[in-house]
């Protein structure tokens, strides 16, 4: 069988490629690169992968790499960290759009054509106002919408998905990711990005901004806001096993699920732990700045549906995937 990945050379697209590779899938992935340039992580070499460089929002190019494709996976967009979401709000919403609308459309010209199934990557942001814990399946429409335009683009996603099988017949199932930790978050410098821009984008990602300072021994180490802010994490492989398992599962078929690790803690915690892995019996002390505007207070899903649906179960502790930052971070500072 084959698949096309969008975002194949991004953060979560390259492991996605690596899972189907694994699972014996023929893949194609498509990635302008236009982020950060080419990922520091070493390029995939496969017999059975083509890698494209080129725009996921272009029409005739996407529609010429899905022939004979079983299944479209929608990744590729615009993302970042929160001040990412700020500084480019308008790009995000413009870009993500247009790349979104070019995945449906792929779909619907692909009716009929082999295609089973488009799997839409959208996120955690749809449930941005969300105002307490337990986010299940069906609380983005019961919230109000996100104020911020990568999270209200999102929840677009999802219309675009509803609506391509509504009208069109077009199969679908979608994904959301919940924070992802894992090598890969740091990236190479090219030449359409300036070393300021690149360290704000890297530094949007918590634990790579952790870690980063901790190397430092950055003293006092800052935290934004009260450092009550909860999170749960996914390592970024279980993420990828996910994903394929969504994109497989045919009782997932129009369906949406929230993909997410199972240990989550505060951001203050979270800093505690980075410190201590990097800086053992260094004390540490905290200085709390403003939080930023648009900073979510929680980020708790329910994962039952995925756990009975798709059989996804991650089980990477913590501190594991702490650990393959720190390691991956000292490497390639």
């Amino acid at each position: 069988m084959k698949v096309l990945v969008t975002g194949a050379a991004g953060f979560i697209g390259g492991y996605v490629v690596e899972e189907l590779l694994a699972r014996g899938y023929t893949v194609v992935g498509l990635d302008n690169l236009s982020k950060y340039g080419r990922p520091a992580r070493a390029p995939i070499e496969h017999e059975r992968y083509t890698e494209v460089v080129g725009d996921a929002g272009n029409a005739e190019l996407l529609h010429e790499l899905s022939a004979g494709c079983d299944h479209l996976i929608a990744n590729a967009a615009m993302i970042g960290g929160v001040r990412y979401m700020s500084d480019l709000a308008y790009d995000i919403l413009r870009e993500n759009n247009r790349i979104v609308q070019t995945a449906a459309d792929i779909g619907i010209a692909r009716r009929g054509q082999g295609l089973r199934k488009v799997t839409y990557v959208s996120s955690s942001m749809v449930y941005e106002k969300h105002d307490g814990a337990g986010f299940l399946e069906g609380d983005e429409r019961r919230v109000p919408p996100p104020a911020t335009a990568y999270g209200f683009q999102k929840l677009s996603v999802e219309y675009y998905a509803r609506a391509a099988w509504s009208q069109h017949g077009v199969p679908y199932t979608i994904v959301r990711p919940f924070n992802c930790v894992g090598a890969g978050e740091r990236w190479a410098q090219h030449e359409s990005t300036s070393s300021d821009q690149l360290q704000r984008m890297v530094r949007g990602h918590v634990i790579p901004d952790f870690v980063e300072r901790a190397l430092r021994c950055e003293t006092p180490f800052r935290i934004l806001g009260d450092g009550r802010q909860f999170r749960t994490f996914t390592y970024v492989r279980d993420m990828a096993r996910g994903i394929v398992l969504a994109m497989e599962s045919e009782a997932a078929r129009n369906d949406d699920f929230n993909l997410s690790g199972r240990e989550g803690c505060t951001v203050a915690d979270l800093a505690r732990l980075v410190w201590e892995r990097v800086n053992p019996g260094l004390p540490m002390v905290v200085r709390h700045e403003p939080a930023l505007r648009d900073d979510v207070r929680v980020r708790h899903p329910d994962t039952s549906k995925a756990a009975k649906v798709l059989g996804f179960l991650p089980e990477t502790p913590l501190h594991v995937m702490v650990d393959e930052v720190i390691e991956w971070v000292r490497e390639h500072a």
